[in-house]
């Protein structure tokens, strides 16, 4: 797997700006055969461009490598694999999330289907945040411990799909025990010693249902949250899952003093 994700940190200070228009010249013609020329390994048989623009001079190209999407800069003779960076802005960093974010909101209805868990703070909530979770995972139980309050602040549900790295039967556990939030959170229940005895065909097929759409939304780590606009924060960034939320549902943000 690493032989195919060769990342280069490249750190472009150079360009004046960027260009943040559709494909044009500097684009015109590159395919994935055309990129192999320059690199000393071989692209996945399944690898396909999803994306393509000018950006600083170069033709950005986001590839989809075994469920990954990675940005590769085609030049004149020669590719860039890595991020750039403009203005102190991760430039591929945030055209990868519009990407994601497209593709989530045409996953929207069956990314429903897929949700484990949710928890509606009040009959009045009308926004939603998707919490793509693994029970093994000690950030997203950190995160999921306030996920209640914050809830409860913006008046959001919080809609739990399970995206499990390490914890898969503890997933399929939580869906097969009909646990409600404030338990899965807590955590207790996976030292209760019932992760064999709870290993249902209904969670199974969920779970598995739910891994297919983390793939397709090329979910590398979690915590991910997406907003029910789109939006997305990756990791436990309270304060930006915050600053989204308010943002989403206009609600102004308390002031620390």
């Amino acid at each position: 797997m690493k032989r195919y994700l060769l990342v280069l940190s490249v750190i472009i200070l150079s360009f004046a700006f960027v260009t943040q228009g559709l494909a044009g010249e500097k684009c015109k013609n590159i395919t994935i055969e055309i990129m192999q020329k320059h690199i000393p390994f071989s692209f996945p048989p399944d690898t396909k461009i999803i994306s393509q623009r000018e950006v600083g001079g170069l033709c950005e190209v986001i590839v989809n490598i075994q469920g990954r999407d990675l940005p590769i800069y085609v030049g004149k003779d020669f590719i860039i694999l890595g991020q750039m960076f403009s203005n102190k802005k991760n430039v591929s960093n945030e055209e990868v999330k519009k990407l994601h974010s497209q593709k989530f909101l045409s996953l929207k209805k069956d990314i429903d289907k897929a949700v484990a868990i949710t928890y509606t703070p009040s009959s009045t909530a009308k926004h939603a945040i998707y919490m793509f979770t693994d029970p093994l995972c000690p950030h997203c139980q950190k995160a999921g411990n306030q996920m209640e309050e914050i809830a409860k602040e913006y008046n959001v549900k919080v809609k739990v799909v399970f995206c499990p790295f390490r914890g898969r039967k503890n997933a399929i556990e939580a869906v097969c025990r009909n646990l409600d939030f404030s338990t899965y959170v807590k955590g207790d229940w996976k030292k209760e010693g019932k992760t064999e005895k709870s290993q249902c065909k209904k969670g199974q097929e969920l779970i598995e249902t739910s891994i297919k759409l983390a793939k397709k939304l090329g979910i590398s780590g979690v915590p991910t949250f997406y907003l029910e606009n789109g939006k997305i924060v990756v990791g436990a960034n309270i304060p930006q899952l915050k600053e989204a939320l308010a943002e989403l549902t206009g609600k102004k943000e308390k002031k620390k003093f």
